[in-house]
């Protein structure tokens, strides 16, 4: 039933039930979140009389649900606050009228005559209700708010004859796929409605390596009617002990419940729907397979790749331009002063298509002015969050909002309590941080009440803040376990529980009861690598196999990380295990990285052209090849594939700095300043930092040099700084003659990459005693160089002998030997450019 809103009171749902029914409709009020609910247990006012509350919290409502059973039906208090509810949807203070029947024993014909005209469902499932009641008030909010589905209508035809095919069966599964933040889910959506009259979508995220155990317990976490621990743990253990026909059973059944609700299913590819060739994985063909002969259901993959399997599938592109333009002047229509028609324009090239992003742009011109958007500094590229977070954390943000925003990149989503609990301060000023926080847009609330980073800043906030100080995932550990320990509390405990797991492993608190699946471990993988903990890595991995020996994500970074710690033996045997499964042309991209980390540059290259003949694509490969061919001397063909990488896409940072380092090879100062502005924008300040050294000593500006080297090492705080990083931060400090903080700063080098490049901490060793003017010792060190090949070496030679013959005392026959040799190198390096050089020995 849906009545005329015409009030002013919140758009919430009252929830009208018998104490009796308490523990369903508790569940129903933890799903919805305070901020969407008024529930007896969470807002009547034990100062006041019940009769009060019910008048009181009716009037603040904008929904009224009744959860009837046998007994609510009898209650008096359910019979005033239906009466009440009445008097209000006539008045047009309520808007709408949920039933749902709970109990077995009752029907419509227990209602009151005006109820039964409501929408009135029958279920069991408390977070089925949730969800249905949110739809309602979402749909009230949105007659406010007016979202915005722009230059889709190609799509939606497309979609509609894919659905309805002349003399065909109509499909059951259709598969959809496109760039990531293309807006796909929001398509399925809306299309959902429109063409087969779903009200809402469920999503079910598969991941790489999950079995059919991990997809059954995502699918019954949303459909299956459990709110407590022991509900929970009871499914868990059900769903484990299942065969394959009973797990198939359980999630067709289950799925069937949410077509009965108006709930349409969607699977998203996270890694576990296609391989990288687009094939099925033997899982997900598996589960497809039996969903196609249902014919009552239907369902919709969600895909960045293009399926190759027969799959009845279409692509989403990104907006076109003239879309995109519509776009941003709806969403911005209510901005005073409103957005030019250049303004427009500029922000829609800004966004390249992407709707997520004119959402974001729009809300952050909003908050800062439209000139923050379309600087100058930030048109160098497009669209992208980290822009803002940039500047959010440059000049808005404080060390505590830091601190919240860097925890819910690592753990989202989590309660505010749990917040509380790691954040160390005072709980109103931690609940204003959160809400600034929410209005800037880079966290969101759940349906659940539980905070998660907006997912277009998640990668940005933890890049910007690599150098801040880590989580306190102790603290995350201790806070979580507590509260799932609750056996009474109804929380979405299988988001919770995982991420219980991930602190227990990052806090080294070894919680073997903490459950968890397979990715989780994976995922713990790939972060250790990318935040540089090798070593970690591959004691994760190592775990993450032992589950799935097929992952190709845990043995890559295993690969990878051998390699970073030059465990060159161990990364060949898994190279050899990798073979047994995986493409070709990954295991020859994994080759040519495994030669070009030892320094086997024409290896390398012929690897990776090798991985480039079989099929494999993208920015990474063409990086890759550029950069050994830069470090082989081999310019033009370096610049080749580094203009084809900034053709697929400019503002990839790794390849605007190999792009600097061409221009610095090649003496064109006016490019290498250029690229390091660009640079500024799209990486963090350690690595922009030593990129600027690297160009201020290669163009003699040796004491600006030492500053940015200073600094790109001080922005690491106390986290580790790369090899390089040091190595650059040690020759400039060589180079002015601060050989006592070169020392040391070399010995740290050691200390901290003890097992890594010791023929370049040598190098840097010699090269400063030859400043020290101790040849003899340079000359030691050299002795202990494994592979004197690169010409820098020659070089230190050479600057040593000279020195030595300069100063030294030694025997007539050692004097000849030495001076033959000079002359000989002398001749050799006629040409040899020693800044350089080293550049290319340290990268």
């Amino acid at each position: 039933m849906h009545f005329p809103h015409r009030g002013q009171n919140m758009t919430k749902a009252f929830l009208s039930h018998s104490s009796s029914d308490k523990e369903f409709v508790r569940a129903v009020a933890n799903g919805l979140g305070r901020q969407f609910c008024l529930f007896d247990e969470q807002v009547f006012d034990t100062g006041e009389t019940f009769k009060l509350s019910i008048e009181k919290h009716l009037d603040d409502s904008s929904i009224f649900v009744l959860f009837a059973s046998s007994e609510s039906v009898k209650r008096m208090w359910i019979e005033f606050e239906i009466n009440e509810a009445w008097y209000r949807i006539l008045e047009g203070r309520i808007s709408r009228a949920l039933v749902f029947l709970i109990d077995s024993s009752i029907g419509h014909e227990a209602l009151p005559p005006w109820l039964s005209r409501a929408k009135v469902s029958r279920t069991n499932a408390p977070k089925i209700v949730a969800r249905e009641i949110r739809q309602h008030l979402d749909e009230l909010i949105r007659t406010e708010q007016h979202p915005y589905f722009e230059g889709r209508s190609d799509d939606i035809g497309h979609l509609q004859k894919l659905l309805r095919p002349i003399g065909e069966p109509a499909p059951r599964v259709v598969g959809i796929y496109g760039l990531p933040n293309i807006g796909k889910k929001t398509f399925i959506r809306k299309t959902a409605q429109l063409i087969l009259s779903f009200n809402r979508i469920i999503t079910v995220q598969i991941e790489e390596s999950d079995g059919l155990p991990d997809i059954a317990i995502k699918i019954a976490n949303l459909l299956e009617p459990y709110s407590t621990k022991a509900g929970f743990d009871e499914i868990v253990a059900r769903i484990k002990s299942e065969n394959k026909e009973q797990l198939l059973k359980r999630m067709i059944s289950d799925f069937r419940v949410a077509v009965e609700n108006k709930e349409m299913p969607v699977l998203i590819d996270d890694g576990g729907v296609f391989t990288s060739d687009g094939f099925f994985t033997d899982i997900a063909k598996m589960l497809i397979d039996a969903l196609k002969d249902q014919g009552e259901l239907y369902i919709f993959l969600v895909s960045t790749r293009k399926p190759i399997e027969n799959l009845l599938s279409m692509q989403l592109k990104p907006l076109a331009i003239d879309a995109v333009k519509r776009l941003v002047a709806e969403i911005s229509s209510t901005m005073k002063p409103p957005l030019t028609i250049n303004q427009i324009s500029e922000l829609a090239e800004y966004v390249n298509g992407y709707p997520p992003s004119a959402y974001y742009a729009v809300d952050q011109a909003r908050a800062y002015g439209i000139d923050s958007v379309l600087a100058d500094k930030h048109r160098l590229v497009q669209f992208r969050t980290a822009v803002f977070v940039k500047y959010i954390n440059s000049q808005l943000m404080t060390e505590e909002q830091k601190s919240i925003l860097l925890t819910l990149a690592r753990y989202s989503p989590l309660p505010l309590q749990v917040l509380a609990d790691t954040q160390g301060y005072d709980a109103a000023k931690l609940a204003g941080d959160i809400m600034i926080l929410v209005d800037r847009s880079l966290i969101v609330p759940n349906e659940s009440g539980l905070y998660s980073i907006a997912a277009p800043v998640a990668d940005a906030v933890a890049s910007e803040f690599l150098s801040s100080s880590d989580v306190n995932h102790q603290a995350i550990y201790d806070s979580l376990k507590i509260l799932l320990d609750d056996e009474n509390l109804e929380l979405p405990r299988l988001d919770l529980y995982r991420l219980l797991f991930r602190a227990s492993v990052r806090s080294g608190s070894k919680d073997s009861t903490a459950f968890h699946m397979t990715n989780d471990l994976i995922r713990l993988t790939e972060d250790y690598y990318h935040r540089r903990d090798y070593k970690r890595c591959i004691e994760t991995a190592k775990l993450a196999l032992t589950e799935a020996p097929k992952s190709y994500s845990a043995r890559d970074f295993l690969i990878r990380s051998f390699i970073q710690e030059e465990q060159w033996e161990s990364a060949e045997s898994e190279i050899r295990e990798l073979e047994k499964f995986a493409s070709p042309r990954d295991v020859q991209f994994l080759l040519g990285f495994l030669e070009r980390k030892r320094g086997r540059l024409q290896k390398a290259i012929t690897y990776f052209l090798n991985a480039e003949k079989l099929g494999r694509s993208g920015v990474a490969l063409k990086r890759e090849i550029a950069s050994c061919y830069y470090h082989n001397d081999q310019i033009s063909e370096a610049k080749k594939y580094v203009n084809e990488a900034l053709a697929t896409n400019k503002d990839n940072r790794f390849v605007v700095d190999l792009s600097i380092q061409i221009a610095i090879r090649e003496g064109d100062e006016q490019a290498a300043r250029s690229g390091i502005e660009k640079l500024a924008v799209l990486d963090v300040e350690p690595f922009v930092k030593h990129r600027l050294s690297t160009v201020e000593l290669r163009f003699g500006n040796i004491k600006e040099a030492l500053k940015s080297a200073r600094e790109s090492v001080e922005a690491f705080d106390n986290d580790r700084p790369t090899f390089g990083i040091l190595a650059q931060l040690a020759t400039c400090l060589t180079r002015v003659g601060l050989f006592d903080e070169a020392d040391v700063t070399i010995q740290r080098l050691s200390r901290l990459y003890v097992n890594q490049r010791p023929d370049i901490r040598l190098g840097l060793a010699c090269r400063l005693e030859i400043e020290r003017k101790r040849f003899s010792k340079a000359l030691e060190i050299l002795d202990n160089v494994k592979d004197i090949t690169p010409i820098i070496y020659e070089a230190m030679r050479r600057d040593a002998i000279a020195g030595e013959l300069a100063i030294g005392t030694m025997p007539d026959e050692k004097r000849i030997r030495y001076q033959h040799e000079l002359d000989t190198l002398n001749k050799e390096l006629s040409t040899y450019d020693p800044n350089e050089a080293w550049f290319t020995l340290i990268s």
